[in-house]
């Protein structure tokens, strides 16, 4: 059959010769097609990780009239399966501990950061989050299973400007909710 209908389909449209010796006269099989359900389990909804990047100031040098940035890092996020974690370029940290729950969202950002506090002489910040620019800090924005958004900022940068990777849960601050 598949063979009669090439050859008519040939000998319609025109093609001849080595068009039409090369007309397929076998139908092909279907691609295959990953399993996305656990064998048993044709309901079990799974979530596909959620990921996001953000790239941080982590090294800066601060003087009186302002800080200078010098280093930057692309911070990866994933959540997946209710857990959230951070990827600093040094290693992945878990911060599911930092907000409770099941999670299943995940956004990372520079922290925000309020008017430059004057350093007389420069040297050290009296906090990361008066810099006058965004560094040192991530934010991490995450979606409980209860439907509560809540952030964390995490130093990754002392108030000197120098890098304090790896990033750990311990230096995150406790969760605000949106």
């Amino acid at each position: 059959m598949w063979s009669a209908a090439a050859a008519v389909t040939c000998a319609a449209v025109g093609l001849s010769g080595s068009i039409a010796a090369n007309a397929t006269t076998t139908k092909a099989a279907p691609a295959a097609q990953a399993a996305t359900n656990p064998v048993g389990d044709k309901n079990k909804f799974i979530p596909y990780p959620r990921l996001d990047s953000a790239n941080i100031v982590t090294a800066f040098t601060v003087a009186a009239t302002g800080v200078t940035p010098t280093t930057s890092t692309t911070f990866t996020g994933s959540a997946r399966r209710g857990r959230v974690f951070v990827n600093d370029g040094t290693g992945w940290a878990d911060l599911t501990t930092v907000f409770g729950g099941y999670l299943y969202d995940i956004t990372l950002a520079p922290s925000p950061s309020t008017a430059l506090s004057v350093v007389p002489g420069g040297g050290a910040l009296t906090s990361l989050s008066s810099s006058g620019i965004p560094v040192g800090r991530v934010r991490v924005t995450v979606r409980r299973a209860d439907g509560a958004i809540l952030f964390s900022d995490c130093s990754v940068s002392t108030t000197s400007g120098t890098s304090a990777l790896p990033l750990t849960s311990s230096r995150c601050s406790a969760p605000t909710r949106l």
